[in-house]
């Protein structure tokens, strides 16, 4: 539930405050296993040669983000707490950009910067927290279960963007992504005994969540896709068509996403648009600024020179801000070589 706002209610209730230092020392535990699995200082999180790098490189992934979204709120407790903690509503293109700016921080950052990314959430989300309006009870947003959620829509919505927009990924990828994304977790305060152990468990979970009865589309949900579906940059039915033919049936549905024969002809014509154009670029020219910083970055480290893409991309982005892209890395010459 990355609110990545201005989150009002503030402080918990006394009741909460057990919890609420639970989910501090839970972080902690959390950091300190995201240091030790992480590929190193200057690789960050996951490296050059994880799953996780090869995926989120894809621009396309973005197209997942209003999938995922609305797959969060349809739990009654992410959608109040978006919808009551955060800016949601008064700049939804600057929430978008804040998000995005973490999560590549998170994915491509090094170390350091990653680590902080991940205290700046931890630190806004320990502001959420409310009381569902049908007396459902209290929630926080660093509670587990909530972040859990959110976390699950996140796996499953990188794997199926890549899977239908880049190439299918194959079995031993997708295991290797998903026990990566244990170290997702940890950056969002989830311990790794509080997840599914395996691909193949977390699915079991997941599609039982999605086919249950705890996930609803109330009228909060739907105030929120509508705001969604009609920002400046959102606004018109090609987002709609992706959304629809993106979301399983039951979602499409109850957030009334029109799925006639029209709906379903552009959303196969777009994918197969969408595929070829992307398979037609080279990866290097199609990959997000922040995938270039991050290989730089390592290169650098290795005594290594930079492609000219990342150096030029990065030079850019000192001093305009560049879309996607991570704090710039400060050139240095490579090590001589015997």
């Amino acid at each position: 539930m990355n609110t990545q706002g201005n989150p009002r209610r503030w402080p918990p209730p006394p009741e909460m405050e057990q919890q609420v230092n639970q989910d501090r020392e839970r972080f902690r535990k959390c950091l300190d296993y995201m240091r030790e699995h992480a590929a190193g200082e200057t690789e960050g999180v996951y490296g050059p040669d994880s799953v996780t790098w090869m995926i989120y490189r894809e621009p396309v992934i973005l197209l997942g983000g209003l999938r995922a979204i609305l797959l969060q709120i349809a739990h009654p407790a992410v959608a109040d707490g978006v919808s009551q903690n955060s800016n949601f509503r008064n700049d939804l293109l600057g929430r978008a950009r804040r998000t995005y700016t973490a999560m590549y921080q998170l994915k491509f950052g090094g170390l350091r910067e990653a680590t902080g990314a991940a205290k700046r959430i931890h630190s806004l989300h320990s502001r959420v927290h409310g009381s569902l309006a049908d007396g459902a009870g209290p929630y926080r947003a660093n509670d587990p279960s909530l972040l859990r959620w959110v976390h699950a829509t996140l796996i499953d919505t990188a794997m199926l963007i890549f899977d239908t927009f880049v190439r299918p990924l194959s079995i031993e990828e997708k295991r290797r992504y998903y026990q990566e994304t244990l170290r997702a977790a940890a950056y969002f305060g989830i311990l790794p005994e509080q997840l599914p152990p395996t691909l193949e468990d977390f699915y079991a979970w997941y599609d039982g969540e999605l086919a249950g009865e705890r996930l609803r589309v109330g009228d909060t949900a739907l105030e929120l896709a509508g705001l969604l579906f009609n920002s400046p940059f959102t606004r018109g039915q090609v987002d709609e068509v992706l959304t629809a033919g993106l979301l399983p049936e039951r979602w499409r549905e109850a957030y009334g996403l029109a799925w006639g024969r029209k709906e379903q002809l552009a959303w196969k014509l777009l994918k197969g648009s969408m595929r070829r154009g992307i398979n037609l670029t080279p990866p290097e020219l199609r990959s997000v600024t922040a995938w270039h910083q991050a290989q730089m970055r390592v290169a650098l480290a290795r005594g290594e020179r930079p492609t000219v893409m990342a150096r030029v991309l990065n030079t850019i982005d000192s001093y305009v801000d560049v879309p996607f892209s991570i704090r710039p890395v400060a050139p240095k010459a490579p090590a001589d070589k015997d």
